[in-house]
């Protein structure tokens, strides 16, 4: 399976878009994309690992109790059973994906 990214780039005033691309037994790609200022409310992924790859933009993370600030380019591995809230903190849009992987032993 082979799919290009750009083509997923979306942006929405009302809110953040998500989408998500693949989705196998294991594994979910998701896009997600935030206009400066927008943020998702604080959740978790019981059960699996986060990869995030910020492709554009500043995305702040605030998995339990600290936070990340991570930039286009940047890629950071976050137990999914964390809650975390990604907020676009910088003055242009920020696209990044997150993979989604089920623990082995979960």
């Amino acid at each position: 399976m082979s799919l290009a990214i750009s083509d997923e780039v979306h942006f929405r005033a009302e809110g953040p878009y998500t989408k998500k691309l693949v989705q196998t037994e294991r594994t979910i790609l998701m896009i997600v994309c935030l206009r400066p200022g927008q943020v998702i409310p604080p959740h978790g992924h019981a059960k699996r690992e986060a990869f995030v790859h910020v492709l554009q933009g500043a995305v702040r993370f605030t998995p339990g109790e600290g936070e990340t600030e991570m930039r286009a380019g940047e890629v950071k591995l976050y137990d999914g059973a964390e809650t975390v809230s990604p907020r676009n903190t910088g003055d242009e849009d920020a696209v990044f994906l997150v993979t989604l992987v089920r623990k082995k032993y979960a």
